[in-house]
């Protein structure tokens, strides 16, 4: 077995020879296939992208694309794969072992996963009655991409299977390729290459998902099974089910596997499915939630708070059915409040970032406001005290409470409206407009007209995106936390952003006993605050 200095060497004078060159390779992809197979019933997950070299060539990406093409996206893209390539190793041998495995290792790779058409799948069998080694869970990845470029993913998985295993790999005894066969599980890894897809496998020496995938490539041209022609991305999953196979309470001490933190809440979710397309000038994203439970029969009444809203309107989201999840906080349990609320209403006003607020309606809201601002006062206060933080104070008109004593941001608890219909209200700063303009009508006409709506969400997202950042970064300091540098990748790309972006819409409607079903029209699929938060996470260390 080559020592490790030897086979980084090895790989580095096989990098150089065969060039560094990435990019886009077909001038004009090959018509798309619908695929007609069935996925099997022990798939656990599916995940199919067209790439960025298709969509480029789309006229239903178009403004999506020529975004992803500006020179601040392809900066933030360019950081976060650096970033990628070396951190996967981190986290996988640590930070020692990782330092001295150069990027390249796995950079050109993750330039060609965005360019390139791809498809991952993830089977485990449900028999009880198969062996350990059978049952074990098999991956199949495959993707698309030019001959000079396949020899890159030849080598480099090759040395990266090495790294991990601290095994070599050995040329495939029938297809072209190589495999690393190991006593423990995932038995076989396996990399192959024919018509035109490169193959990597990882699972039991007999792996059936493998012959799938091989099968529909002869057949059908591509490894993929697809529920349309014109979809961008696409992924059908099983959380429970995944949530089961990679437990770190079944895997041995020292495996790799997925935080509990995130297995626990996808126990719940039976199926999930989801798609991207486009429709030249926004993205279309469309989803479904089977849930492992019923949802509750009845959905109350939307009580929206009116009275509370006014122009300038920047967002507004209506949601509801969340009683039974709020009475299961033990942190609501603990306070004195009462029942929990069934709905929740978020919205922003357009100049201040901090006209953000909060509404949810309760019986008794001025009882109810009152025992929250005492529990408040006599529980949050000694923990703010012994932290260094400024206390909840009583408010000055004897409604509710507030926290904190910056100039730009006065975040408050209250109540608001009748005792019979009225609501807790918060927010981050308070409402002053004393010339106050309703909203149009006709949102809040289509939310009551909706029987089976449970999120309704809106936004300007561009004007959104602004105060969603220095939202963000008060939020940072409050926190301690560090904030994002003031020319850092991330934040250029959002200032570029600001501009570009057009109005959200956000539906979720019940559509069955536990079935959820989401459709959003967006600029770029994503909200000002999911945009924030993407930006910071890719900005963090």
């Amino acid at each position: 077995m080559c020592s490790r200095p030897a086979l980084l060497a090895l790989f580095a004078a096989l990098l150089i020879a065969a060039g560094t060159g990435t990019g886009c390779q077909r001038a004009e992809p090959p018509p798309r296939p619908l695929p007609s197979t069935a996925l099997s019933p022990d798939t656990l997950a599916s995940v199919h992208w067209v790439g960025k070299c298709r969509l480029d060539l789309e006229a239903d990406a178009y403004f999506f694309s020529r975004v992803w093409s500006l020179p601040e996206t392809k900066r933030l893209q360019a950081q976060t794969l650096d970033r990628f390539a070396i951190g996967f190793w981190r986290r996988f041998l640590g930070d020692a072992a990782a330092v001295g495995i150069p990027p390249v290792v796995l950079r050109p790779l993750l330039e060609d996963l965005v360019d390139s058409e791809s498809y991952l799948e993830i089977r485990a069998a449900t028999n009880s009655q198969l062996s350990t080694v059978d049952a074990q869970p098999a991956l199949v990845f495959a993707i698309q991409v030019s001959d000079r470029r396949a020899g890159f993913w030849e080598t480099n998985l090759a040395v990266a299977a090495q790294l991990l295993t601290g095994l070599p790999a050995v040329s495939a005894p029938v297809a072209r390729g190589w495999q690393l066969q190991r006593t423990a599980p995932p038995n076989v890894i396996r990399f192959t290459r024919f018509n035109g897809w490169l193959v990597l496998s990882v699972g039991p020496r007999l792996n059936p998902l493998l012959d799938d995938i091989i099968s529909r490539v002869h057949r059908q041209g591509v490894p993929f099974v697809s529920a349309g022609t014109n979809l961008w991305l696409e992924a059908t999953l099983a959380p429970s089910r995944l949530a089961d196979v990679f437990s770190l309470s079944a895997r041995p001490t020292g495996a790799v596997g997925i935080p509990s933190s995130i297995l626990h809440p996808l126990s719940s979710i039976s199926a999930f499915f989801f798609s991207f397309s486009g429709d030249g000038g926004n993205v279309i994203t469309r989803a479904r939630v089977e849930l492992a439970q019923p949802l509750p029969a009845d959905l109350t009444p939307w009580q929206l708070p009116l009275p509370l809203l006014h122009e300038p309107l920047n967002s507004f989201t209506a949601m509801r059915g969340l009683q039974p999840w709020l009475a299961g906080l033990p942190w609501w349990r603990e306070s004195p409040a009462g029942s929990p609320p069934d709905q929740l209403f978020f919205w922003s006003l357009g100049g201040s970032p901090y006209q953000t607020y909060l509404a949810a309606p309760v019986p008794e809201a001025g009882r109810q406001g009152s025992a929250l601002a005492g529990w408040l006062m006599q529980k949050a206060n000694p923990w703010l005290a012994a932290n260094g933080y400024i206390s909840f104070d009583p408010a000055p008109d004897g409604n509710g409470v507030t926290w904190g004593n910056l100039p730009d941001i006065r975040p408050f608890i209250k109540s608001a409206g009748a005792d019979d219909q009225g609501w807790l209200f918060a927010g981050l700063f308070p409402d002053t407009n004393l010339v106050t303009t309703p909203p149009p009508a006709g949102m809040f006409k289509y939310i009551l007209q909706r029987t089976n709506l449970v999120y309704y969400g809106w936004e300007v997202t561009g004007p959104c995106l602004q105060p969603c950042f220095e939202l963000g970064q008060t939020v940072r300091l409050i926190m301690r936390q560090p904030q994002l540098p003031a020319n850092c990748a991330s934040l250029n790309w959002l200032t570029m952003l600001v501009p570009r972006l057009g109005t959200s819409a956000t539906l979720i409607n019940r559509t069955g006993p536990a079935e959820l079903t989401l459709y959003r029209r967006s600029t770029l699929g994503l909200t000002a605050p999911e945009l924030q938060l993407l930006a910071g996470w890719l900005e963090s260390p």
